[in-house]
């Protein structure tokens, strides 16, 4: 194979790669704006005790687009064997009976909730062993409900803001996304990345991948052209 043939190759090979964003504990980075949501989460590994603190066996995590909820919400399915969902029926009516936790993410744009079921689906949930996450860019008492039950009920659970990182820990994310994927950048080029940047987890994600194919399509070290030209792919998505 000419090194012509090898360059396309490797370009055709690197364009379509697919890479898994493994959202768990193990991966998470603990910082002061997600360290309360993450001990709150880590407490539903005894539900009963859950409870008796809480009440309501319900958590509900709000915050921009890009503050780290979903990631949250990966934890928790970690750890309860949640089922994420965006709309009820009667199946969950029934899992719920049986125990089953749940995720609720981006409650607040659903455009049809049926609250009548929703708050039976409630009260199963808080008779029986399952939990529920919902996971807002709104905080509960910005959603408005039909049935002033279900807002009470909504506005008694448990809740806690996320923010989105400030630039020490978006430098953290940004070295531990490039490390993972055996990129190593110096402090210059890292501060010169996270001063551009969309201030959220999925644009550094974005980003390093970006760069990573770059990187494989050109196989030459890193320069600042390189880390300019992936700034200017993922801001074209937006």
């Amino acid at each position: 194979m000419t090194p012509k043939m090898e360059k396309q190759l490797i370009k055709q090979l690197a364009l379509p790669l697919s890479f898994r964003n493994v959202k768990n504990h193990s991966n998470f980075i603990l910082n002061k704006v997600n360290k309360v949501a993450l001990s709150l989460i880590d407490e539903f590994k005894d539900i009963k005790k859950f409870k008796k603190k809480f009440n309501f066996p319900v958590l509900i995590l709000y915050g921009p687009s890009g503050s780290g909820k979903t990631h949250l919400a990966y934890i928790y399915k970690e750890i309860t064997d949640a089922k994420f969902i965006n709309k009820f029926s009667n199946v969950n009516l029934d899992e719920a009976k049986s125990g089953k936790s749940f995720i609720f993410d981006d409650f607040d744009k659903v455009e049809y909730l049926d609250e009548n079921l929703f708050i039976h689906f409630f009260n199963e949930i808080f008779l029986n062993l399952g939990s529920l996450l919902i996971t807002t860019s709104k905080p509960p008492n910005e959603i408005n409900f039909s049935l002033g039950d279900l807002e009470s009920r909504i506005r008694s659970c448990i809740s806690t803001k996320i923010e989105l990182p400030d630039d020490d820990f978006l430098f953290s994310i940004l070295v531990k996304e490039l490390s993972d994927k055996k990129i190593f950048l110096n402090d210059k080029f890292c501060l010169y990345i996270i001063k551009r940047i969309n201030r959220n987890y999925q644009s550094i994600s974005h980003f390093t991948e970006t760069l990573d194919i770059i990187s494989l399509e050109q196989k030459k070290k890193i320069t600042l052209k390189q880390i300019k030209e992936a700034l200017n792919i993922i801001e074209a998505k937006i």
